[in-house]
């Protein structure tokens, strides 16, 4: 059985600065790599944000009785705008609030929620299989799986908000749906513009590591063939493939997983030829003590505004050739995802507005709606 690391850095969200000696064992692939993630004690920076109270996140119906949801403005996966304008008015709101109130005191929380999305709707669908904590039959959750990393971020924020949407309207809002409208109002304090969410998300009743582990999540140290292929197989063209990439504008590596392209590159003892001295330099200064006992294995950022999801990012490889992950460096030269890069680089609205497009669509891959799956009470475990 296929297994991948715990500590993942592009998109990549994890806070620790340690890697613990017993995890010392595990292969570097062991880390899973689209995640979104931020550096640890990050300075916040002003954001876009003026008027945090409103109702900002991607839904779909209002389905806690599926028959009684307003027919109105109808969307694709069965999916809709003002799903719970009824059934419970205040979700969107309430959702919102709670996010702004956490990034106050957290902006990593950005990160960490766009990263909990991604990993739970692109292994089986937009269902919240990945917060289940246990399954019936015994068998290992999506959580439990190395690919998604022992220390995934994001869900107890989740348990907090359905806890209290929950108390607002009980049995009513689907943890899908407070995953979708938390990454929703994420992106938007991450400076995106603002926007209706979809709701009418269903949870689902199982949760398999097994499916995880199965090429669902995509690795480092992967070839571009090999992700492209994988996106695909969701849906994704190699365009919306680079825009998903550029999450990594909000993300951090660990030095781990890129250290050795500015010491030892390929077993050379020298640095990545397609990288800038400018490059190397910064790498070394962050990754100090590479290769010896006393290297704590520090998160370097993607660009200078880890916690912005603006097109820096993509800025930065095309006017600095900046790459951390081998992954990303293959993206400036193949002819089937450099024009992408150039594009995002040159226009930041344009890469807002692409970039707001493939999480639509991304947060509507396989969602349950109708009468299938449940609205769980607590996300943690099925009803």
């Amino acid at each position: 059985m296929k297994m991948a690391g715990v500590f993942v850095t592009t998109i990549l969200m994890f806070h620790l600065v340690v890697v613990p000696n017993c995890l010392a064992f595990l292969p570097r692939d062991w880390f899973n790599f689209i995640g979104f993630g931020s550096r640890e004690g990050q300075k916040p920076q002003p954001l876009l944000k003026d008027d945090p109270g409103q109702p900002l996140v991607l839904l779909r119906d209002e389905q806690e009785n599926p028959g009684t949801a307003d027919p109105a403005m109808p969307t694709k996966a069965g999916l809709k705008e003002g799903f719970y304008k009824k059934s419970c008015p205040k979700a969107e709101k309430i959702v919102a609030d709670m996010l702004v109130e956490t990034f106050k005191t957290n902006p990593n929380a950005v990160s960490n929620v766009v990263r909990l999305l991604f990993h739970d709707c692109f292994v089986g669908g937009c269902d919240a299989s990945l917060l289940l904590d246990f399954n019936p039959s015994g068998d290992p959750v999506e959580k439990s799986s190395g690919f998604n990393g022992l220390l995934l971020k994001g869900s107890d924020l989740i348990d907090d908000i359905k806890a209290k949407l929950e108390q607002e309207c009980p049995e009513t809002v689907s943890c899908a749906d407070t995953i979708a409208f938390a990454t929703n109002e994420a992106l938007i304090l991450g400076g995106l513009p603002r926007q209706r969410p979809l709701g009418g998300r269903r949870d689902a009743l199982l949760s398999l590591a097994s499916m995880v582990e199965d090429n669902n999540l995509p690795a480092p140290n992967w070839s571009l063939e090999k992700m492209i292929e994988t996106f695909k197989k969701k849906g994704f063209n190699e365009e919306e493939m680079v825009i998903l990439l550029g999450a990594h504008s909000i993300g951090s590596a660990h030095c781990d997983f890129f250290m050795d392209r500015a010491f030892n590159y390929k077993e050379t003892n020298n640095p990545d030829p397609n990288l800038t001295p400018e490059v190397v330099d910064e790498i070394k200064k962050v990754c100090v003590d590479a290769y010896t006992p006393k290297f704590r294995n520090p998160p370097m950022n993607f660009d200078e505004t880890p916690i912005v999801l603006d097109n820096l990012f993509f800025k930065n490889i095309v006017e600095k050739n900046k790459t951390l992950l081998v992954t990303d460096s293959y993206l400036l030269n193949d002819p089937r995802t450099a024009p992408t890069v150039q594009n995002m680089a040159a226009d930041p609205n344009l890469f807002h507005k692409r970039f707001v497009e493939a999480m639509n669509k991304l947060n509507t891959l396989n969602v349950l709606t109708g009468n299938d799956g449940e609205v769980r009470k607590i996300c943690r475990s099925t009803n």
